[in-house]
């Protein structure tokens, strides 16, 4: 879960500490705070299986279309949206919300996965990051991109970096002044500094992304 307070304009102490070690993500930090306010990583009340269904809705479409689908799909399956609930509905129910044959047989093969492994999926919370990440993209059509999602903001998880999403490559891009996108493997090295508060600093970046700060916005942008 992601939350926000607008009313803090003080940076935290782990905002202090990646602006230290990183300044130029310390203006982006800035830059989102005097936007939307702080950042949080924390868990969920969703359930795991929701999170993930969620996440492959959400995956390569705009957030308003993902959320009209995600919205169908909650209406059809009905809360709590369950692997139960939704192997018993049709393939064509599925594509009837919008969602792609492919993200179709995703969720369905989630469901599978949660059903027949119910011990491991009631685990998930406790097991540490990289076993999460083996377990679940062991699962047809699911990557690692749809595992971070889920670590960060289902089960609250604070040193995740997603470093293929476009968001926060644009972000890094944003951040350094780069003239083209920056690769996943300038985020990781990027990254190394920002342990062990990675997941705080890709949702600053995302959000700068999303909130499409620039140049300026960085220099307006300064610690109090």
């Amino acid at each position: 879960m992601l939350s926000t307070n607008p009313r803090t304009v003080r940076l935290s102490v782990i905002e202090n500490r990646l602006a230290a070690t990183d300044p130029a993500l310390g203006r982006v930090i800035s830059a989102v705070i005097a936007r939307i306010g702080p950042q949080r990583v924390a868990p969920s009340r969703t359930s795991p299986f929701e999170a993930l269904v969620r996440a492959v809705v959400y995956q390569s479409v705009s957030g308003k279309a993902a959320a009209a689908i995600f919205a169908r799909l909650s209406e059809v399956v009905t809360k709590p949206l369950t692997p139960s609930k939704i192997l018993a509905l049709r393939t064509h129910t599925l594509t009837k919300v919008g969602l792609s044959s492919t993200k179709t047989r995703t969720i369905r093969e989630l469901a599978r996965w949660f059903t027949s492994n119910r011990k491991l999926a009631k685990a998930l919370r406790e097991l540490p990051d990289d076993e999460v990440i083996e377990l679940l993209t062991k699962i047809p059509g699911i990557g690692a991109w749809t595992v971070n999602v889920l670590l960060i903001f289902n089960l609250g998880r604070i040193d995740v970096m997603p470093a293929a999403d476009l968001g926060i490559r644009r972000g890094v891009q944003l951040a350094d002044g780069l003239r083209v996108i920056a690769t996943p493997k300038q985020v990781i090295q990027r990254s190394q500094v920002w342990a062990p508060y990675r997941s705080l600093a890709s949702i600053y970046l995302w959000q700068a992304t999303k909130l499409k700060l620039g140049p300026n916005d960085l220099m307006q942008g300064q610690h109090k």
